[in-house]
């Protein structure tokens, strides 16, 4: 009795099928399997990425290394503070005001930035050339430096005096008022 060609059609796909099948599975099998050998990590780009991210946060924080530890002419003339004044600064922005690093960016990057910005009234995008940071990052920096210094402001910054109109300061002569 001859088999009908449908039958015979279906076999052969049902077939094919089967072996496309196992083909699939070997090769899933065989790449999970060289994968986890470690093999054919270099096909993966998970391992290039982090090393990518770690060489490009030491290569942003390259720009403060060489603003504060180059030298002190160096670093008053960028952020108008000698770097024993700016060390102090950065542990009682910490301490008292609990400022924290980030992630992706330390204290002192975060200060010397923020210094940067309010020695010379540099824009966000000066700011993000040099320390190669994106705008956002910058802007949020900046906030955070600032709320800590508004918080602060008790501990960091001198209660004005006024000046009475009978002074016996010889600075303050030439202000007086004629009458």
């Amino acid at each position: 009795m001859a088999r009908s060609p449908l039958i015979v059609q279906s076999e052969r796909h049902k077939i094919i099928d089967l072996a496309l099948t196992v083909w699939l599975q070997m090769c899933t099998f065989a790449s999970w399997f060289l994968v986890t050998l470690g093999v054919i990590h270099s096909l993966h780009t998970y391992r290039p990425m982090i090393k990518l991210y770690i060489l490009d946060f030491y290569a942003k924080c390259d720009y403060v290394k060489k603003l504060v530890y180059a030298s002190d002419e160096t670093y008053i003339e960028q952020v108008r503070m000698n770097r024993i004044k700016f060390f102090k600064l950065c542990e009682m922005l910490q301490a008292l005001g609990g400022l924290k690093s980030s992630r992706n960016m330390f204290v002192d990057e975060q200060v010397a930035m923020f210094l940067h910005i309010i020695s010379y009234h540099l824009k966000n995008r000066v700011i993000k050339y040099h320390f190669n940071r994106s705008g956002e990052t910058i802007s949020r920096s900046f906030h955070n430096v600032l709320n800590v210094f508004i918080r602060l402001q008790d501990v960091l910054f001198k209660k004005a005096e006024p000046i009475t109109v009978n002074s016996t300061n010889l600075m303050w002569r030439w202000f007086k008022v004629l009458e």
